[in-house]
């Protein structure tokens, strides 16, 4: 199966992903770096610009990681959980597991990266001034470096969300106002109203000829208000959702088999009478041994299905996503999304409560936005 990310390493519990974008931004910046490289100095060789290029664009893309490091490290210690941090075109995210509870801690989180950017900045022109005589390749990489960071730091402290100075805008509406919800509504106002302005100055970029520089900015403008609208929408979900829970929102009638049940009984005589697409592997809801799902049984070759246990294909307890009683729906969704499950169980003191499906979710999300209008 194809994947759009490509694991390359962890750091302190955080794993660092390179998304398929990042490919495309790669290779035109070493394009661009490289025949810049030549027009600027033309005594170097072809392999000389090619290779410098090479590895400025590969400590830029590192640069851009420690950007990102910056906030999730400061967010572990203000105890927001990091999963992973993502490189893809515009730059990197990292994905947090909730938003800070804290004017402060949000304030802290966006800044770090910036910040982080500002002493890269200043490390890569030290260094470029110390190397001012040396092999020409290495002063002129290290003063490249110096200046993006520069530019990296000082364009994401534009306050419009959901760069980081819109998290500090946010940050501090919600310190002098005491009211996170005024203070998301000024961050999203914010945050279209610098899009907009891009589109503007892409607009006009375009008509005084630099095209691809008006093109470069118009795919920003459409990444920022995208994704500015999608955080809108989901602060509204929340807001309409507060005090939804996954005791609310479970099907009691969990769907159960035992795990020596071949796989080809399972499929003909549970699954396509009762239209379920997994069913949890348990003699009842007090001793789950895993989950098994039509995914798991695509799987095995048909030809092997009346030999083999449901048991053999499952997904172990021990490996099963699950949430207590008391989660709350955005969070369950969340989940859902991020690893790909069409259903979760809900679980307390190892006991199952009952069963959420993606369909039963959103339908039911459907309906409280509904009564909630």
């Amino acid at each position: 199966m194809f994947k759009s990310v490509l694991v390359i390493g962890h750091f302190r519990g955080i794993r660092l992903e390179v998304h398929i974008s990042w490919l495309i931004i790669f290779v035109l910046l070493l394009t661009t770096m490289s025949a810049g490289f030549q027009n600027q100095h033309p005594g170097w060789a072809v392999t000389t610009a090619v290779i410098t290029a090479l590895v400025t664009a590969l400590l830029f893309f590192a640069s851009i990681l420690a950007h990102e490091l910056g906030h999730s490290l400061v967010a572990i210690h203000r105890g927001v959980l990091v999963t992973a941090i993502t490189l893809f075109i515009f730059g990197g995210v990292a994905q947090m597991d909730r938003d800070p509870d804290k004017a402060n801690d949000e304030f802290w989180i966006a800044i770090a990266g910036p910040i982080v950017s500002f002493v890269l900045a200043g490390a890569f022109g030290l260094l470029a001034a110390i190397t001012s005589g040396w092999y020409q390749p290495v002063p002129v990489a290290l003063g490249w470096l110096a200046t993006i960071n520069l530019l990296v730091a000082v364009f994401n402290l534009i306050p419009g969300f959901p760069l980081d100075g819109g998290r500090v805008l946010r940050a501090v509406v919600w310190k002098l106002t005491n009211d996170a919800g005024k203070a998301n509504e000024t961050a999203f106002a914010s945050g279209k109203l610098v899009a907009y302005g891009l589109f503007g100055l892409a607009v006009w970029n375009m008509v005084v000829g630099n095209l691809v520089g008006g093109l470069w900015i118009l795919l920003i403008a459409w990444f920022l208000l995208n994704m500015t609208q999608a955080q809108s929408r989901m602060y509204l979900l929340k807001e309409r959702l507060a005090g939804v829970r996954a005791r609310d929102l479970a099907d009691p009638d969990v769907p159960l088999v035992t795990g020596q049940r071949p796989v080809e009984a399972w499929l003909y005589q549970d699954v396509l009478p009762s239209g379920r697409r997994a069913f949890l592997v348990s003699r009842d809801t007090a001793h789950v041994e895993g989950l098994v799902s039509l995914s798991d049984a695509r799987r095995v070759a048909q030809a092997q299905w009346p030999e083999t246990r449901v048991a053999d294909i499952m997904t172990p307890a021990d490996k099963l996503y699950h949430v207590p009683p008391g989660a709350k729906a955005d969070e369950i969704l969340q989940l859902l999304n991020e690893h790909g499950l069409n259903q979760i169980p809900v679980m307390e003191n190892g006991r199952v409560s009952g069963w959420i499906d993606r369909q039963r979710l959103l339908r039911t999300i459907e309906v409280h936005l509904e009564i909630k209008r």
